[in-house]
């Protein structure tokens, strides 16, 4: 089954997705949130014209591993031989999203862009596909999120995925400054990328 086919085989695979998402998230909380995540993403989708069973595979797999111990976090990633840095080591939460689309790569064979949107998600990407914007706007800016400007980030990213994506981007780096926070490698290159645009 090739996920990148038929909107079957994606229908398939967001069944199956919520199937797994039953087991492995704890916290009713979580499950909310994946959730709103992903119906943020659809209207996305519909709004920008993307493939809308893509954007929920994404949506619905982007925090598979959320909930996972960070130890045994540590060992998948070395599993699916993901590069581990300082950050990783120190945050292994920061792997969930790296382990939940190596896992759905080859559990369903998710495409390109259900992967690069689900392994970036955290921290964004400079080569990042629309997909991929929509779900790291959906993560800041689903029903769930209620912070000074998630309504501002909304109305932008109805308008254009791009300005809402360099929107969330921007907001991760204040809000690491803010906290005195390490900025992960792939978000300030993202943004540095997104000003030159």
């Amino acid at each position: 089954m090739k996920a990148g086919g038929t909107n079957l085989d994606l229908t398939n695979i967001i069944e199956e997705l919520k199937k797994y998402l039953k087991i492995t998230i704890k916290s009713k909380k979580r499950l909310e949130h994946i959730y709103n995540v992903a119906d943020f993403s659809k209207k996305l989708a519909q709004i920008h014209e993307l493939p809308v069973e893509k954007v929920e595979v994404a949506a619905l797999g982007h925090d598979l591993f959320r909930d996972v111990d960070p130890n045994r976090l540590i060992k998948l990633a070395r599993f699916y031989k993901i590069p581990l840095d300082k950050f990783d080591k120190n945050r292994p939460i920061l792997l969930h999203g790296k382990i939940s689309a190596e896992f759905l790569k080859r559990k369903f064979y998710i495409d390109e862009d259900i992967y690069q949107a689900i392994y970036y998600h955290t921290s964004g990407y400079e080569k990042m596909g629309d997909i991929g914007k929509a779900l790291v706007i959906s993560d800041s800016a689903g029903d769930d999120r209620d912070f000074e400007g998630v309504e501002e980030l909304r109305k932008v990213s109805y308008t254009s995925l791009n300005e809402g994506y360099k929107l969330v981007i921007k907001n991760k780096i204040s809000y690491a400054l803010a906290k005195e926070r390490y900025i992960l490698e792939d978000t300030y290159k993202t943004w540095n990328t997104l000003c030159q645009i």
